[in-house]
């Protein structure tokens, strides 16, 4: 679905880069190809906009023809989905609290090194601290009406849950088989107790940041394991058998639900952290992990799919024009059927 990430990550990204596209609009293209009531939409900014957006993603693999155009949809779809939404905002009249703004101010300039950097890049559009405060309250508005007419789903219940695994047990694999993902440090030759101790310390103090939600496993594992292959894959170890990793680890982990993190143990090479992700035995706790995630994603897609929706009612209050066939997406948001 090309809007699913309109209210949040992509929206995100738009609200930076339409302030930042000024610069690098591309000469002669500057004719709209939409038009939203009276705002008209240029080719060289939905151009630069899908060029950013497939930079940020590829880093620095090459994007095929198809997949820019998907992202040159996607760019278009936001655009359009913001300007209605502006206009409908305008005739709502919907105020944000000041604070609110302030805050997400406060959150955009911490992505950039320090404070210069981010009035250098701000100067380099020409735009000002104030028109970059106003999109970000145009983005705090649109957040508001979004979840007004179509509010977040709620979390999935237990009862949901367990519906989900009746009509779905048979389909689970069964077997011996664990995933998870570790953090390792290895053990010097010859390594004093309290060095082990130190270790275990540290290992102990990054389970409890997963556990606060202060950071990822994945991402401290790249940061901190000795394992060459953690930057990568963040400690990842797909499917395999606990015992084939030796008798400590098994022990270790014997007694872990999916989702849990195991206490800093020792092998005989390194002191371990594992976090269990996938236990593929049957039973109904070592899958409510994956069920939650499963009906949070069903439940976001349907959502995301009333947003569109709302989106094209408000194409049938104001006029939306698409004046290029080349930039018309599929299914456009207001286009007439």
């Amino acid at each position: 679905m090309r809007l699913s990430s309109f209210v949040r990550h992509f929206s995100l990204f738009l609200l930076l880069s339409s302030v930042f596209v000024s610069a690098q609009l591309m000469s002669g293209k500057n004719l709209d190809v939409i038009r939203v009531e009276k705002t008209g939409i240029s080719q060289g900014k939905i151009d630069s906009l899908a060029r950013m957006l497939g930079e940020q993603q590829a880093k620095g693999r090459q994007i095929p023809p198809e997949g820019m155009q998907q992202l040159r949809w996607a760019v278009i779809d936001n655009l359009v989905g913001q300007e209605l939404l502006k206009l409908e905002i305008k005739k709502q009249n919907i105020k944000v609290p000041a604070s609110k703004v302030d805050s997400l101010v406060k959150f955009f300039k911490s992505q950039f090194p320090n404070e210069e950097v981010f009035q250098k890049e701000l100067k380099k559009t020409g735009a000002t601290l104030a028109q970059f405060k106003e999109k970000i309250e145009q983005q705090v508005q649109s957040e508001t009406l979004l979840e007004k007419k179509v509010p977040y789903p709620k979390e999935p219940t237990e009862k949901e849950r367990q519906a989900y695994w009746e009509l779905n047990k048979k389909k689970v694999p069964i077997n011996d088989s664990i995933s998870g993902a570790q953090i390792i440090l290895k053990i010097k030759k010859g390594e004093k107790a309290q060095d082990k101790n130190d270790k275990k310390e540290l290992l102990k103090g990054l389970a409890a940041q997963v556990r606060m939600g202060k950071a990822t496993f994945a991402n401290l594992a790249a940061q901190y394991s000795d394992d060459p292959q953690a930057k990568k894959t963040g400690g990842v170890m797909n499917r395999f058998v606990a015992k084939s990793q030796g008798s400590a680890f098994e022990k270790a982990i014997s007694k872990l639900k999916v989702g849990d993190i195991s206490d800093a143990f020792e092998t005989s090479d390194a002191i371990v952290l594992f976090m269990l992700t996938e236990k593929n035995d049957g039973k109904y706790d070592s899958y409510k992990h994956q069920i939650d995630y499963i009906l949070r994603v069903n439940a976001e897609q349907e959502r995301q799919l009333a947003i569109k929706a709302y989106l094209d009612s408000l194409g049938k209050v104001y006029k939306v024009q698409y004046l290029n066939k080349d930039y018309t997406p599929p299914e456009a948001i207001g286009a007439s059927k």
